[in-house]
Order: C-alpha cells, then sequence, then structure tokens
C-alpha cells in the first residue's frame, strides 16, 4: 500500500512539475495553431468585378508569408491557382482569374493555407469585349448645350447593364472658365439622350464651387471601390481657375455624388485631403479602390511635374491621405493620357515642355510607359518598346479590355494624319513590351473631329453584340499652326461601329 501511494505521489508530482515547465516555456509543448485565412475584400471594391484570365487583388489577413492556393469554383468547376512567391503576402494576393471559366457568371473565390479555408467570396466575370478598330465608324448624337473646349467628362453606371450616365464639368467657352456641370443619360448604342431627355440637363443647383478648365476627372462606384453598393461618386481634380492665369492651378478635390437612378449630380464637397500639389493639366482614374493622378503643369512655374499620387477611396466617397509614388514619371509631363488594366498602370504620351497656356496647341512625344499599382502602390515604371506613332499631347484616350485607341489632340503631321491609332495590351509583357505595336486608323475609321482638349470616355455599357462604345466631346479644332487652334466645338461623338 505505501509503495502504490509513493508511485502515485510520483506521478502526481512529475505531472505538476510538466505542467510549470510548461508554463515557463519549458518541455514540448505544442506550437499555437496556424490562423486560418480570411478574405476582407477582393481589388478593394464592394462588388468586386474582372474578366476571365486577368489578374485580382485579394485583401485579407491570415494567409501567411508563403503561398498556399486560391480556389475558384464556379458550379461543378473548381480550379486551384497557386500564384508566385512575389505575388503572396500575409494580407495581401495577386492570383490570375483562370480563362476557363465562364464569362458573364460569377465564381466563388477562397484562399486555403496550412491553416484552413477562408471565407468565400463572390466575383463576378464580365464578357470580355474584342473588336477590330479597324471596322470601326462614327456618328454624331445630341450636342452640348455650348461650345466648350478644356472639359472633362466621365461615365457613371446606373442600376442595370443597360442603364448608364454621362457627366460633363468645367471648360472655356471661349471667353472664360466656367462652372458648367451637365448630365444626360447613355444608351447601349453609344448615344446620349432618348425621348424624354431631348437636351442635356444643366445642373443648376450643383454648379462647380469655382470656374475650372484643364482639371482630371474620375470616377468611384461599388465594383471599383469600397463604397456603399449602389452608389456613384465623381471628383474634379485640379485644373485652372481663370482662363487669363499662366497657367494658374489649384490642389483642390471637389467630390459629388451621382444618383444611379437618374444621374442627378448632388452637392460638391471639397475634400479635406487635397493634392499635394496645384495642378493644370494632369490626368486621373480609380482603380481597385484607389485614386491616381499623374503629370501635370505645377502651378507658379509653369514646368509639367513627374509626380504620381494615390489615394484609397473610403466607403462614403472620400479620400483617404495621398501618397507620393518614389517611383515616379521617368520624365516630367503634362497633358498625357493614363489608364490602368490588370494590375498595371500605364501613361501614354503628354507634353514635356514648359507651358503658361493651356489652350495652347503645344505638341507631345510618343513615349509610353507603363509600371505596377498594385493597392495604391507604383512599381518601377518603364519604357515601352513600342511608341505611339505620333507625338500627341492633350488627346483623348479610349480602352476596352485589352485594346487602345489613342487620339484626338495635337501631334505632328498635317491635321487629320494622325487622328486615331491602337494598340493591343501583351499579356505576356516580353521584352519591355507591355503594349504591342501601334497602328494608325484612317478613313471612315475615325471621326474626323481633329480637336484637342476635349473630354472622353468609354462607356460602361456595351451593345447587345459585346462592342464597345466611345464617346468624344467638345474640343478645340487643331489648325497645325503655333498658338490658338480655331474654333470651339458643341459636337459629341460616337462610334457606331462595330454593331
Amino acid at each position: 500500500m505505501k509503495r502504490q501511494w509513493m508511485i502515485a505521489a510520483q506521478v502526481a508530482l512529475l505531472a505538476s512539475l510538466g505542467a510549470w515547465l510548461s508554463g515557463c516555456g519549458g518541455g514540448n509543448s505544442a506550437p499555437p495553431p496556424l490562423p486560418v485565412p480570411k478574405i476582407q475584400n477582393i481589388n478593394s471594391s464592394t462588388t468586386p468585378t474582372s474578366p476571365v484570365g486577368l489578374p485580382i487583388e485579394i485583401n485579407g489577413s491570415g494567409f501567411q508569408a508563403s503561398p498556399g492556393k486560391v480556389n475558384f469554383t464556379q458550379g461543378s468547376t473548381s480550379i486551384d491557382v497557386v500564384p508566385a512567391a512575389s505575388a503572396w503576402s500575409d494580407t495581401g494576393i495577386v492570383a490570375i482569374v483562370p480563362a476557363t471559366l465562364t464569362a458573364p457568371g460569377t465564381v466563388s473565390v477562397t484562399v486555403v493555407t496550412s491553416g484552413g479555408t477562408s471565407n468565400a467570396v463572390t466575383l463576378n466575370l464580365v464578357a470580355s469585349v474584342t473588336f477590330n478598330p479597324s471596322g470601326m465608324g462614327w456618328a454624331t448624337t445630341m450636342a452640348l448645350p455650348k461650345a466648350m473646349t478644356g472639359l472633362r467628362a466621365v461615365a457613371v453606371p446606373g442600376t442595370s447593364s443597360t442603364s448608364a450616365f454621362a457627366i460633363v464639368t468645367g471648360g472655356y467657352d471661349g471667353t472664360a472658365n466656367t462652372t458648367t456641370v451637365w448630365s444626360n443619360n447613355l444608351n447601349q448604342d453609344g448615344t446620349v439622350g432618348n425621348s424624354t431627355n431631348t437636351t442635356w440637363t444643366t445642373i443648376i443647383t450643383n454648379p462647380l464651387p469655382t470656374t475650372l478648365a484643364h482639371h482630371a476627372m474620375a470616377e468611384a462606384d461599388d465594383t471599383n471601390s469600397l463604397v456603399a453598393s449602389g452608389k456613384r461618386y465623381i471628383y474634379v481634380i485640379g485644373g485652372q481657375v481663370n482662363s487669363t492665369d499662366a497657367p494658374g492651378g489649384v490642389n483642390t478635390v471637389y467630390m459629388a455624388s451621382v444618383d444611379s437612378t437618374t444621374g442627378a449630380v448632388g452637392t460638391w464637397t471639397t475634400l479635406t485631403n487635397s493634392l499635394p500639389q496645384a495642378l493644370v493639366g494632369t490626368t486621373a482614374t480609380v482603380h481597385n479602390g484607389y485614386l491616381y493622378v499623374a503629370g501635370g503643369l505645377a502651378a507658379g512655374n509653369n514646368v509639367p511635374t513627374n509626380a504620381v499620387y494615390s489615394a484609397p477611396v473610403n466607403s462614403d466617397g472620400t479620400i483617404g491621405t495621398w501618397t507620393t509614388a518614389t517611383n515616379t514619371l521617368p520624365t516630367a509631363r503634362a497633358f498625357g493620357m493614363m489608364f490602368v488594366f490588370g494590375g498595371q498602370i500605364y501613361y501614354i504620351d503628354g507634353d514635356p515642355n514648359n507651358s503658361s497656356t493651356p489652350n495652347a496647341q503645344g505638341v507631345g512625344d510618343k513615349d509610353v510607359y507603363f509600371a505596377s499599382a498594385v493597392r495604391g502602390v507604383i512599381g518601377t515604371w518603364q519604357l515601352n518598346a513600342n511608341l505611339t506613332i505620333h507625338d500627341r499631347a492633350k488627346g483623348v484616350l479610349y480602352n476596352a479590355y485589352g485594346q487602345v485607341i489613342a487620339g484626338e489632340g495635337v501631334y505632328t503631321g498635317a491635321v487629320g494624319s494622325g487622328e486615331m491609332e491602337t494598340s493591343t495590351i501583351n499579356g505576356s509583357n516580353t521584352s519591355n513590351v507591355a503594349l504591342n505595336s501601334w497602328n494608325g486608323l484612317t478613313g471612315v475609321t475615325i471621326p474626323s473631329a481633329n480637336v484637342y482638349n476635349a473630354g472622353g470616355f468609354t462607356s460602361p455599357l456595351v451593345t447587345t453584340t459585346y462592342s464597345p462604345r466611345f464617346l468624344l466631346l467638345g474640343g478645340q479644332a487643331q489648325t497645325g499652326t503655333t498658338g490658338a487652334g480655331g474654333a470651339l466645338s458643341s459636337v459629341v461623338y460616337y462610334n457606331n461601329k462595330p454593331l
């Protein structure tokens, strides 16, 4: 009995000692469990949308340092994608959407690591638009209420795949810069207006807070930002206040809501986070939850800047703190064209010269730059191996699912000789070729507008056969001579082909 008692006491002592060692960090205690991954959002948007074959940005936590896998499930189809180590971190992943998935449609996305499987997030897949620019044709639709140059325009999605709105702001009317705000509905075929909207709506109650021209515009909604579902916001960034300024410039960022059912523009708010510097002739876009701004003439010295800025779009449409990119444009320039596609930011052409008169016909250059753009961070800029055919500044740019069109503006050569040119995005990006060779458009494939400092955008609506629509609004006639250009335009062009 005594022996049994001693054995029991020794066992109890050893158990107590083990517990004490464990509490002191000794012994062979099991490691803490690995975190279960959690997806916060995709593409920093409330309603994430993507074509197939392109990268998406998955934001969250607990992804660990080394790659696991991203699973895409669509019906009975389940596809695992293992991103490169450079595209994976504990809080962010960049993964390619499998090209074999069906679009349009939806797919469920999860992240799988040794810690488990994350929550599922629905990604909306949109059909890829493919078309041949050499088959384009152009027509005119409802003209602007007044001839204007230095205006800017954006498209705002409506509540369905068949509704959207065009919003125009600011501009120079031949006498002075204006506070103009115009709105109109967009149709699937690219026209504006309808039987009830027989004219553009002038937003009399909510004009711009000040006169402006040569500013930038951008648009945020629940497909490209973390704003509430159904909400739409537009931004007017920088610009010239008075046409007599040389060139002047402000650093203000104005924001207004747009009613997604009527296109009505709300009250303009001057955002607390203004641009880090005052700019004229800058360019802007919203991509995956961030507002990007690049280039422009710096106020006070008429000198172009190579600055690139980014700021997050908040859930209420306001923007967060601006980040000045360490990787600036390789050369300073203003009045260039910019877009973001597939995780790459592109800056095309622009004027590298000093200028005090934004309405003048300043010729740009042929440079095409590109860099990575992920969660507001700009990578190292590279000069694309294929430059544009013409020097160009103060033009417009259209992109539709990998097809790029640079047009209008001031360019070298006879007026009309280089009105539009086109390229395609090179998905493999081999040998610094992010954009393939440029090809000029002629004949019926161009609108023969021959204007610069016009407004332009790609419509969010496509035809029933998935053809894209591009709009060109106003501008000033290019004359091919130095100094101020020709007559101001109120014409609105759109491509009516391909059908």
